[in-house]
């Protein structure tokens, strides 16, 4: 049986330990790297060309969602699966949309990770449930979209355009853009607009911890 290779992305570190300890216990699996953030993740994906990637859906730099979309223009034989302590359709869906091939909630039994590790890889999606579409967010670019998280984890100017490697000119008018077609008129409204979004998630959601 051929070895699926995985690359696995989330911020805690503890998280991260635990997932790489629960697949070295299977014999078909092996984890050849881990990220800790979108970019890492992307570096990662490109470099190692893993069968699949475990990818957390609220990351820091660069969410899970907005990472989706790129892996697939990285390598092509790597498929993703969406980690999530959210049960809500509308994310599920996103995943969905966003190209990934599992959703596999956090509190799930580890047998239920392993089996959709397996199935992905095999060529088969593994969703909890049939994903309904969800709104799309056709209104911002994919690289507005990653500013506007930036923003909302509080960063400067200066910082996004280290970040992402690009000019302050560029960070400049991609704030402006994010403030006009968003309707906001300062960084806090941004925040919320990206939560709303679903660019990130501010707040646990009712009758989540």
């Amino acid at each position: 049986m051929k070895t699926i290779r995985v690359v696995l992305a989330d911020d805690h570190t503890l998280v991260r330990q635990g997932l790489s300890s629960l697949l070295a216990a299977d014999d078909s699996i092996c984890v050849v790297g881990e990220a800790k953030d979108g970019y890492g993740l992307l570096e990662k994906v490109r470099s190692l060309q893993p069968d699949v990637a475990l990818v957390d859906i609220s990351m820091p730099l660069l969410n899970g969602l907005d990472a989706l979309s790129k892996i697939s223009r990285i390598s092509r034989q790597t498929r993703a699966i969406m980690l999530s302590m959210f049960s809500d359709e509308a994310y599920i869906a996103q995943a969905w949309e966003h190209g990934a091939w599992g959703y596999v909630l956090k509190d799930e039994a580890p047998e239920q990770l392993i089996k959709a590790i397996r199935a992905v890889a095999a060529g088969e999606k593994s969703f909890p449930m049939d994903p309904v579409p969800a709104v799309t967010h056709d209104l911002l670019s994919p690289r507005e979209r990653e500013v506007l998280q930036l923003i909302a984890e509080g960063k400067k100017n200066s910082e996004i355009a280290e970040v992402m490697m690009r000019s302050l000119h560029t960070v400049r008018n991609h704030r402006a853009s994010l403030m006009r077609k968003l309707g906001a008129h300062s960084a806090a409204e941004l925040m919320r607009a990206a939560e709303k979004l679903g660019v990130v998630r501010l707040v646990p959601p009712k009758g989540l911890k």
